[in-house]
């Protein structure tokens, strides 16, 4: 079955499990206490559930390499579609697998490159979701430049959703994965790659940036040590002196998880021409009473007193 003929059908649909909770979710306002009325099903229902359930008996394998052969092809129109969907069959982690060895490798690369923005965001997705908690597909990214590739979209494409899908594949490959981390840290210059989109002028990439580079040193001195010896604070302090927005929460509290338990950042958050703690203290009597921005001031606090041992035990922030 090619799929053209149940375009229709929900992609959530396209197993038993998924018409069942599709079912569900229908039949919620029905009130399963009355009396139950039968009807005769109209033609244009009992057909479309005939095509729903007809869809069931189609291999999700037979249908990504379906969906690979539209994406080999010369019809850009549908490319996009075809990648979410197998976006969504990649989310089974053994599907995931399959994807490479049906040929899936060989279509990443040229799809990261075509010159349409949504579909470079879409592959970047894909990417994402292929390598998330996926040893397998983590050392085959790896083996291949895929993630060089996603580090060059980060740094040099001009499409602020690219920017940002890149680099969520780029933390979806880290995340618990040493050899990729290494390797990024390492030959790639990651910690230079990550200080570059904290700078940017797009937000989300800005706030993902920042909470990958919190989540990499977390618990690591060496890391904490590298960043100490690159100028990381004094960066996250000049970009925290900048207009307020929703990345200085994260610049926050990677500042508290670069200084938590590491004295050398510590004396270099308390070094006099940088101006921490009269910073942190205009923080604090600026976002006092603001309710989304709660988090922001408990960093400030807990920063003012692991570094300055300033008690601001009078500053109450409510639950």
């Amino acid at each position: 079955m090619s799929g053209e003929g149940n375009d229709n059908i929900p992609r959530n649909m396209r197993d038993i499990k998924g018409l069942l909770k599709f079912c569900i979710e229908n039949t919620k306002s029905e009130d399963a206490s009355g009396p139950s009325v039968f009807s005769p099903m109209d033609e244009e229902r009992k057909k479309w559930l005939v095509e729903a359930l007809m869809s069931m008996t189609e291999s999700p394998q037979k249908r990504m390499l379906e969906l690979i052969e539209i994406l080999i092809g010369q019809v850009e129109d549908s490319k996009v579609s075809a990648i979410e969907e197998l976006t969504e069959w990649c989310e089974d982690i053994d599907l995931a697998s399959d994807f490479f060895k049906m040929g899936g490798l060989q279509i990443i690369p040229t799809l990261l490159n075509n010159e349409r923005g949504k579909l470079r965001a879409s592959v970047c997705e894909l990417v994402a979701v292929l390598v998330q908690n996926n040893p397998t597909c983590q050392q085959v990214v790896l083996e291949n430049k895929i993630l060089t590739k996603l580090v060059d979209m980060l740094e040099n494409d001009t499409d602020s959703l690219v920017k940002t899908k890149a680099l969520y594949a780029m933390s979806c490959f880290l995340r618990g994965n040493e050899e990729g981390k290494s390797e990024f840290l390492g030959s790639m210059d990651g910690f230079s790659v990550l200080m570059r989109a904290m700078q940017s002028d797009f937000e989300k990439v800005k706030i993902k940036a920042t909470f990958l580079l919190s989540d990499i040193c977390l618990g690591s001195d060496k890391n904490k040590d590298t960043l100490c010896n690159m100028g990381m604070i004094e960066q996250i302090i000049g970009l925290l002196r900048k207009p307020h927005d929703p990345s200085h929460e994260h610049l926050l509290k990677t500042l508290l998880s670069l200084a938590s338990n590491h004295e050398r950042c510590q004396s270099e958050c308390q070094r006099s021409e940088l101006g921490l703690v009269e910073l942190l203290h205009k923080k604090l009597n600026s976002l006092k009473g603001k309710e989304d921005c709660l988090e922001e001031l408990e960093y400030c606090q807990q920063l003012k007193t692991l570094c300055f041992k300033i008690d601001t035990q009078n500053i109450q922030v409510d639950r």
